[in-house]
């Protein structure tokens, strides 16, 4: 057991499952005090009893983050408990598998309430804390797709796009008050986000081929994040190669990249 995030007190959303899941097992594997959050109580004290490796303790709050009165019952409560707050993770989040001409607007509006808005919410309600301490640290979950196109991903794009430019200015404007901003350029974890994901009408997409039990493991993307954390990055690719060669195409060679999301197009159609 290793101690890079002794004596941290870390509030992870989205901590039931996925990366959030393994970042709290890592984090507190480095000696974190860990604050957990989520909707669905039953997985967290699921998470929190596989919270085994190291001395901190773990609390969970339950909540849904687009509920502006439960986050900020949530806000209220973490920092009447918690003298300090070193990270927020903001990690929740929903995806996309819809054509932008067969998306609702009102489940445009919904990605970018959950992706977007409700962590800026939370980033703004506990600001005020981290200002005072002069310190802190805001993680935030984005994807690949906040870096360039993924086709079938269109609100969720924009929602990610969203996170670099609202953080990176955060950044900027806090830098004297030694508050960093890390955000995660994530592509290829293991996880079950694409079966949840919104369909063009609302409902979830259901069980998927992709990125379900191919690709890097919650754990391992969660022991690269403890370095971003540790070293104060501003942004960090966490990402399988060909997700890595994508970004870097965009790049190099534009039409190249347009033809390969094109392919892509026509593999993520087959579900």
């Amino acid at each position: 057991m290793s101690n890079r995030l002794a004596g941290q007190t870390i509030w992870i959303t989205g901590a039931s499952s996925g990366v959030g899941e393994g970042m709290a097992t890592v984090f507190h594997r480095e000696g974190a005090e860990l604050i957990l959050s989520a909707r669905r109580q039953a997985e967290l004290k699921r998470v929190k009893a596989n919270c085994t490796g190291g001395p901190g303790e773990v609390h969970i709050i339950p909540f849904d983050v687009v509920d502006p009165v439960a986050r900020e019952a949530a806000v209220e409560q973490v920092l009447a408990e918690h003298p300090r707050l070193d990270v927020l993770v903001n990690n929740a989040g929903i995806g996309q598998r819809s054509l932008a001409k067969d998306t609702d607007l009102d489940v445009e509006r919904r990605i970018m309430e959950v992706d977007f808005f409700a962590p800026v919410a939370l980033t703004k309600l506990v600001l005020p804390r981290m200002i005072e301490q002069q310190s802190g640290h805001f993680v935030v979950t984005s994807s690949v797709a906040g870096k360039h196109a993924v086709p079938m991903h269109s609100a969720y794009c924009a929602a990610k796009h969203a996170l670099h430019g609202y953080y990176d200015t955060l950044r900027i404007e806090h830098l004297k008050d030694s508050i960093a901003c890390t955000l995660l350029v994530i592509a290829g974890i293991k996880s079950h986000v694409f079966e949840h994901a919104l369909t063009g009408d609302g409902s979830e997409h259901g069980p998927s081929e992709w990125n379900n039990d191919s690709g890097m493991t919650a754990e391992a993307c969660a022991e690269r994040v403890v370095e971003a954390i540790v070293n104060r990055e501003d942004e960090v690719v966490i990402s399988i190669k060909e997700a890595m060669q994508a970004m870097l195409l965009r790049n190099s060679d534009p039409e190249a990249f347009k033809q390969r999301m094109s392919n892509m197009l026509e593999w993520l159609a087959k579900g």
